[in-house]
């Protein structure tokens, strides 16, 4: 049987859209808006990961079963318009900073974000808060006393924080403790007790004068590790569109 010269171009046409919607990128959307019940569902794939960074690093599992929910929908392909990757949707500034060799591989991601929930909580003397919005902007767009301008990607983390607590409430700037971590445990067993340290001033420090570019920063990653507006970022350093930075560049940020 023959095929006319229309009907052949409209199947590769076709079979052209086809190939186009198959290779487009995963993009990270969340689902807090499911139930409970379909939420733990979605979640028990990764329960043994997530109780793992949990115990490790001290963070309570239903916060980073949120934050999953929230950046990926338990996606562990995930991927964002600015390169973020995964379940927890690491950048890659991110993933180095905490040696996340394997983006995508569900037990690097999880691991590598519950090290940086650990690190923020601990930063923000377990604001949870800011230890949301922070994970969400970047340590230096978030200081305590300042107004918070990504409340709605707050609010969506602690919707589903509640659902997976099975608590009615958590108000924005409610405080969590954090969970003993693994080290915690064992010093604890053997009657270890750790000497206070002392306090230490919590006063945020203007960001240094340079700044140094690493392999896949962006303009948009300078800032959020910073806290300098990408206007400001390119002006004093007269970037030029489409503002593409290289690896070992030197920029100013004040």
């Amino acid at each position: 049987m023959k095929m006319s010269y229309g009907n052949a171009l409209k199947a590769l046409s076709g079979v052209a859209l086809l190939l186009f919607l198959v290779l487009q990128p995963t993009h990270a959307s969340g689902c807090q808006v499911l139930s409970k019940s379909a939420l733990e569902s979605k979640a028990q794939r990764y329960s043994k990961t997530i109780r793992s960074a949990s115990s490790k690093y001290g963070v309570n599992e239903n916060l980073i079963k949120a934050v999953i929910t929230v950046e990926s929908c338990f996606r562990s392909r995930a991927r964002g318009s600015l390169g973020e990757k995964g379940l927890m949707q690491l950048m890659p500034a991110t993933a180095r900073r905490f040696n996340v060799k394997r983006g995508y591989h569900p037990w690097d991601n999880i691991h590598g974000g519950t090290r940086y929930l650990g690190h923020l909580m601990k930063q923000y003397n377990g604001n949870l808060t800011h230890t949301v919005a922070a994970y969400n902007a970047g340590e230096g767009n978030i200081r305590p006393g300042k107004k918070i301008r990504n409340m709605t990607y707050v609010r969506k983390v602690l919707r589903a924080y509640n659902k997976f607590g099975g608590r009615k409430t958590s108000k924005p700037g409610s405080r969590v403790q954090r969970e003993p971590s693994r080290r915690q445990q064992n010093a604890s067993k053997s009657g270890i007790r750790r000497q206070p340290q002392a306090s230490r001033n919590r006063t945020q420090r203007p960001p240094a004068p340079l700044f140094r570019v690493r392999p896949g920063d962006t303009v948009y990653e300078v800032m959020r590790q910073t806290g300098v507006p990408v206007n400001r970022i390119i002006r004093l350093n007269r970037l030029q569109a489409p503002y593409h930075l290289l690896r070992g560049q030197t920029l100013r940020l004040r």
